[in-house]
């Protein structure tokens, strides 16, 4: 069976996906506006996305993002950066490795929706 997107094998290792932000915004038929707040060296734990998504980072720096595979990939995203993701990528964590808090807004884009098969 291929497990592109690491979803059998974080079944495998008893992991639970939480949710994308912590908490919504705003939603409605087209778009679903996630807050995310990291306090240097914290986590936000295993997740995937479902949809196309726009990040606006509103504060912070040095993140982590860390897939389900072990692969681990340093981004920076001060305070007005922007990145638009418009694939489905494997189940990952993001941890902030900047000694701020990071805060963004994550915006799914809910017209489409990607699948795992």
């Amino acid at each position: 069976m291929d497990d592109k997107f690491g979803l059998k094998a974080a079944a495998d290792r008893g992991i639970r996906l939480r949710d994308i932000g912590d908490r919504i915004l705003l939603e409605n038929e087209f778009i679903r506006v996630w807050e995310v707040k990291l306090e240097p060296g914290e986590t936000l734990g295993f997740h995937i996305h479902y949809h196309p998504y726009l990040v606006l980072s509103l504060g912070g720096g040095a993140n982590e993002i860390e897939t389900i595979s072990g692969k681990k990939i340093a981004t920076d995203e001060p305070a007005g950066s922007c990145v638009f993701i418009n694939e489905m990528r494997e189940v990952h964590r993001l941890t902030n490795k900047s000694n701020v808090t990071y805060l963004s807004r994550l915006i799914e884009m809910k017209s489409v929706t990607w699948t795992a098969t």
